[in-house]
């Protein structure tokens, strides 16, 4: 394993549950943005096993409570290798738990993220789709948080250099889809020329392709299985 993916959030996550580390740690704060963001997921995972949404919220609510204790990281073990999968597994030994449990107390507001309205609007949506299992609901769910994060990213970075309205314009075509928005119309309104904008669309993607798999790497254990997870969440976007 190479030194700068040695220092990626999941991997700091698995040394410190090895090393007998406590949540006040860099790695107790990975985990918890780890959690953070991928929080929706495990959201429509709730609402496609048939909890109502409030119940859905507090459900996740209570795992991460739980799940951020500083003895819970001495339950991650390296054989997880990669956060999305262990993440549903406990997820689903909660959900097991807290139907044995349903008395329970609501857990604290403070531990509870933020989830805006657009991610909740999405969940709600993806737990409709009476075609997808739970578990296919959270993959894709999942895939859709990641994506949005990198092109939070590219967003910012753009923004940083004075090319915000750039990414605007193009972003449409990260994906290779150019129909609804064609080079000629992209260069008039930028007022650049067709090649300028074929070269700028070009850079876009390759940095687009490059943030997703940096994405990607913090929540896997090795770089080999950069490339894996990429296919089962782009197959989990075709479903």
């Amino acid at each position: 394993m190479s030194a700068s993916f040695a220092t990626t959030r999941w991997t700091l996550v698995l040394d410190a549950a090895r090393q007998g580390e406590t949540d006040t740690t860099a790695a107790g704060r990975a985990l918890a943005g780890l959690c953070a963001q991928y929080r929706p997921p495990l959201l429509t995972h709730a609402l496609r096993r048939g909890l109502a949404p409030p119940d859905a919220e507090d459900a996740v609510q209570g795992f991460f409570a739980r799940l951020l204790r500083p003895e819970s990281l001495a339950a991650v073990r390296r054989e997880g290798g990669r956060f999305r999968s262990w993440l549903l597994a406990g997820f689903e030994h909660h959900l097991a738990d807290r139907r044995d449990h349903d008395g329970a107390l609501k857990r604290g507001a403070h531990l509870r993220p933020a989830l805006d309205a657009d991610a909740h609007a999405a969940a709600l949506a993806g737990a409709a789709d009476p075609g997808l299992a739970p578990d296919r609901a959270f993959d894709r769910a999942w895939a859709l948080a990641l994506l949005r994060t990198v092109a939070d990213r590219l967003r910012a970075e753009q923004a940083a250099a004075g090319r915000a309205e750039h990414f605007d314009a193009l972003a449409p075509c990260l994906g290779g889809r150019t129909v609804e928005a064609p080079h000629m119309a992209i260069a008039a309104r930028l007022g650049l020329s067709e090649p300028a904008v074929r070269v700028a669309l070009h850079r876009l993607r390759q940095r687009y392709r490059q943030l997703l798999r940096e994405e990607i790497g913090h929540t896997v254990a090795r770089p080999e299985d950069i490339d894996d997870e990429l296919r089962q969440l782009l197959t989990a976007l075709s479903d």
